[in-house]
């Protein structure tokens, strides 16, 4: 199942109507995902319909402007993953939901840094934005966040519900300690189990 999948299932199930992305790149998962109202946020990309860096959109439109569906895909590094994420919990609609590509990175290599990633053309990078995610996961009660374990990591984030029981991180937290309790601060779980949610 991959990322678009998710998105159209949920899509779908709920009956969205407004979906926005950031981070567009080549547009494999903006061109697949089907929605009446589509808005796209990347400074580098042309299939985006706002070309410009995700905090510079967050800031430009009004207070009252809301998506159903906010798909987080852009700077794979742990400040900008958690700022996208607030951003867009602020710009949600009721009942709505943010999906959070890259979250669980196989091994450390994947989440090497920007500049060795560059190298490559940025292939096979999650960064570090597994960081921001579970950051989220040990402050905000308010809100309720798992990880499908698929194409991946497809971070969930919703405001409905009785919220999550935050996670205890340590201080200065490594990649080690994430690989020791990924399943935890992930809240992972499986495509099966997402489906179920949707049932």
């Amino acid at each position: 199942m991959y990322r678009f999948d998710i998105i159209n299932s949920l899509i779908k199930r709920y009956g969205y109507q407004r979906y926005l992305e950031i981070g567009v790149e080549g547009g494999e998962a903006f061109s697949h995902v089907q929605c009446a109202v589509k808005h796209g946020v990347d400074p580098f990309s042309d299939n985006a319909t706002f070309r410009i860096p995700s905090d510079e959109f967050f800031a430009m439109i009004h207070d009252d402007v809301e998506y159903d569906l906010i798909f987080v895909d852009g700077l794979h590094v742990e400040d900008q993953t958690q700022r996208d994420i607030e951003n867009a919990l602020l710009h949600l609609s009721e009942g709505g939901t943010i999906v959070v590509h890259d979250c669980n990175p196989p091994d450390e290599w994947y989440q090497r840094s920007y500049e060795e990633a560059r190298l490559n053309g940025f292939r096979n990078w999650t960064g570090t934005t597994w960081r921001g995610f579970v950051n989220l996961r040990a402050t905000r009660p308010d809100i309720e966040m798992c990880v499908v374990d698929t194409d991946w990591g497809c971070g969930i984030v919703r405001q409905e519900g009785e919220g999550q029981d935050v996670i205890d991180l340590p201080d200065n937290y490594s990649y080690t300690d994430f690989q020791a309790h990924r399943k935890e601060w992930l809240n992972l779980i499986s495509v099966e189990e997402f489906l179920q949610t949707l049932a």
